[in-house]
């Protein structure tokens, strides 16, 4: 889980978060969207045998499940609940997999998105105030 105290560049140097806006432009997201390393290790990279076109086609399901889900919002809410269809070797049938979009400003107050497991919500909130 990121601590609320770490800032954004710090969070990506340390690995913390994985910047994954250059895939998210491709399909069509036209801001920053990171992962957090939770939901990396669990659903983009869930065992060391993917190769790394399989994980780059795990990112594409779930970055598009995202979209599909923002896409069918009628207004944005900070917090997006959002099932990937994902399977888990040996299981080759996907299965829905929960997952939440965390909506916050960047630095230019830009909207800045962080994909992350239900399980680290509590820890990612980041008090305004």
């Amino acid at each position: 889980a990121l601590p609320a105290s770490i800032p954004f560049q710090k969070a990506i140097e340390s690995g913390a978060l994985i910047d994954v806006t250059p895939t998210a432009k491709q399909l069509g997201l036209s801001f920053s969207v990171t992962v957090t390393k939770p939901l990396w290790d669990a659903g983009i990279a869930p065992v060391q045998t993917l190769t790394s076109e399989e994980q780059a086609a795990r990112l594409r399901d779930v970055l598009m499940a995202f979209r599909l889900r923002l896409a069918a919002q009628s207004a944005l809410s900070p917090v997006i609940d959002f099932p990937a269809l994902l399977n888990f070797p040996p299981n080759t049938i996907p299965r829905p997999f929960p997952l939440l979009a965390l909506v916050q400003p960047d630095e230019q107050n830009q909207a800045m998105i962080t994909l992350l497991l239900p399980s680290e919500m509590a820890t990612t909130i980041i008090p305004m105030n």
